[in-house]
């Protein structure tokens, strides 16, 4: 199962990069965000996310991979402290609908532009040493179907900033996780002379 899925996700990526001629590539770097594992259960542990992407993006479609770590607390725990997490992660994801795009504009400064879109991908979490002894394993991997919305004012045509809501189904752990931070994208194809 876990081959097919891969097999599926690299197939559709790639599908993604050739579909639009000259994609648009960009580096999230930084990516912050406030997360909450659970939504449903949002005082059982919450914390931050900080990561980093490379994304390849058409105007209706991205595939990105990247990673970074969770930091999270619980704050029902009885020592909150005690509750204290880092958590790494990798991940690799595709998405369609619109990706960083203002219609034909997206290349000019001074503009107003969006994301919205549907993705689905392989996240990957390193257990703490607590984790790893009790489950006796490095990590767990999950599968997860979502959404991604976006905004952000092009002011430079290189680096600029995107405030983001994600929510991810994970279908292993059967709960929907949700983030809410902000981006720093640079666009690695912009002409900057």
């Amino acid at each position: 199962m876990k081959k097919t899925f891969l097999l599926v996700f690299c197939l559709s990526a790639t599908v993604i990069v050739k579909a639009q001629y000259g994609p648009r590539l960009f580096l999230d770097i930084p990516a912050i965000s406030f997360a909450v594992p659970d939504v449903t259960k949002p005082s059982a542990r919450m914390g931050m996310d900080l990561g980093t992407a490379f994304n390849v993006g058409t105007h209706w479609s991205v595939a990105r991979v990247g990673g970074g770590g969770r930091f999270s607390l619980s704050p029902d725990a009885e020592d909150i402290a005690e509750s204290f997490q880092i958590n790494p992660y990798l991940l690799a994801e595709v998405g369609a609908g619109i990706y960083r795009s203002n219609g034909n504009k997206c290349s000019r400064t001074q503009q107003n532009a969006f994301t919205i879109l549907a993705k689905g991908g392989v996240n990957y979490s390193f257990y703490t040493k607590d984790e790893k002894k009790i489950t006796n394993e490095t990590g767990v991997i999950d599968y997860t179907v979502g959404a991604e919305f976006g905004y952000f004012f092009i002011r430079d045509i290189f680096k600029n900033y995107e405030l983001f809501l994600s929510a991810n189904y994970h279908t292993k752990a059967e709960v929907l996780s949700g983030n809410i931070g902000l981006k720093l994208f640079l666009n690695l194809k912009a002409d900057r002379d």
